[in-house]
C-alpha cells in the first residue's frame, strides 16, 4: 500500500458554519478529514500546514508550503496531496511545479462547497487526489490539480467558474487525465516544465493589465514605487496601447524586468501586424514573453525567476520561447 501524505492549509473544503461566526470559516483539519476517507484503501498521513482562505495565502506562504511538500517527497512518502482554497490554488500549485524536482506525483485539490453544505465536493475530490497521488500513473508529471474527477497539468490549470464544483479547466489544453472511481487514467503528458532551483521570492512583481484606452499610471506606480518585476497581460496576439511604449522602455533602462503574455484565455503572444503597439515593437524593446501562461502564472513565474536568477541572462533563459 502507497503512502500518501496530505498536507492542509484550509480553504473552502475546510470550512463549515457555526453559530459563532456569521458565515463559514476555514475549521476542519486531518483528523477531521481523515474520518470521512474511505477505509482500508489507503496508508495516509496528515499534516496542517495552516487553515486560512486562499485570499490570504501569500507566495512567500507557498514557498514554504513547496519546501514542505519537498521534506516529504525527499522522505518516505510515495505521493503528497494538498488541500487548498480554489481562489489561490492554482498559483499556489504552480509555484510548487517550478520549484520541486522529483518524479513522484503531487496533487493539489479542494471544493467549491462547505462541509456543512448538501452536496459537499470536498470528500470526493480529496479521495480522488489520494488516488492520484498512489498511482504509478501519475509519476513524472509534475505537479497537478485533481479536481471534479479530472486531473490537471498545474501549468495550464485555471480557475474558470466562481460558483459550481466544475470549476477548473486548462483553456486550449483540456485535461491530463481522469478519475473514474478508483481508476486513474492519463490521456497526454504535459510539455515544457521548467524546474527552478529558489529559495527565495522577489515578492514586488506587478501584474497590470491591458485595457482599452488606459494610460501607464500603473506602470508608472510600478517604476517609482521599485518594483522588481513586472507582468503585463497584453490584448490579443501581445499588444499594448501605443502611448505605454516609452514607459515599458523606461522601466526596461531601470533594470526592471517586463513580461508580457496574452490576457486571453489561450494562445500565444505573436502577430504579423506593422502598427504601433504591436508584438513586434514590444519584442525590440526587449521584454520577456510568458508563452502559454496565465498572468497570475507569469507573475508567479517572474517571481521565482528574479529570486533565483543569478545574472540577467539566466532570467532570459527561463523565459525563452
Amino acid at each position: 500500500m502507497h503512502n500518501v501524505v496530505v498536507i492542509t492549509t484550509g480553504g473552502t473544503i475546510s470550512t463549515k458554519r457555526t453559530p459563532q461566526w456569521s458565515g463559514a470559516v476555514p475549521m476542519l483539519k486531518g483528523d477531521d478529514f481523515s474520518a470521512m476517507l474511505p477505509r482500508g484503501e489507503f496508508n495516509v498521513s496528515f499534516q496542517d500546514f495552516t487553515n486560512l482562505p486562499s485570499s490570504h495565502i501569500t507566495p512567500t506562504m507557498a514557498l514554504d508550503l513547496a519546501q514542505r511538500v519537498n521534506s516529504q517527497l525527499l522522505g518516505e512518502a510515495d505521493g503528497v496531496v494538498v488541500t487548498h482554497g480554489t481562489d489561490t490554488l492554482e498559483e499556489s500549485a504552480f509555484l510548487c511545479d517550478l520549484l520541486i524536482d522529483s518524479n513522484k506525483p503531487v496533487i493539489f485539490t479542494g471544493s467549491m462547497r462547505i462541509a456543512t453544505d448538501i452536496g459537499y465536493d470536498g470528500v470526493t475530490n480529496l479521495t480522488g487526489a489520494i488516488r492520484a497521488a498512489a498511482s504509478p500513473q501519475t509519476r513524472g508529471l509534475g505537479v497537478m490539480v485533481a479536481f471534479n474527477d479530472r486531473l490537471f497539468s498545474a501549468a495550464t490549470v485555471q480557475k474558470i467558474d466562481s460558483q459550481t464544483v466544475d470549476a477548473f479547466d486548462a483553456p486550449g489544453f483540456g485535461p491530463i487525465g481522469s478519475l473514474t472511481g478508483a481508476t486513474v487514467r492519463i490521456h497526454h503528458q504535459p510539455s515544457g516544465r521548467h524546474y527552478i532551483p529558489c529559495s527565495r521570492l522577489a515578492e514586488r512583481v506587478d501584474l497590470i493589465y491591458a485595457t482599452q484606452g488606459a494610460d501607464d499610471r500603473q506602470l508608472r506606480a510600478a517604476i517609482d514605487t521599485n518594483s522588481q518585476g513586472i507582468v503585463i497581460a497584453a490584448f490579443g496576439g501581445g499588444r499594448v496601447p501605443p502611448w505605454w511604449l516609452p514607459t515599458i522602455q523606461e522601466a526596461l533602462n531601470k533594470r526592471i524586468p517586463v513580461v508580457v503574455t496574452t490576457r486571453c484565455l489561450k494562445g500565444i503572444c505573436y502577430d504579423e501586424y506593422g502598427y504601433v503597439g504591436e508584438y513586434h515593437d514590444l519584442k525590440r524593446l526587449g521584454v520577456m514573453f510568458a508563452q502559454q501562461l496565465s498572468p497570475v502564472k507569469a507573475r508567479i513565474k517572474l517571481m521565482v525567476a528574479l529570486g533565483a536568477a543569478a545574472h540577467p541572462q539566466e532570467l532570459r533563459d527561463w523565459f525563452a520561447e
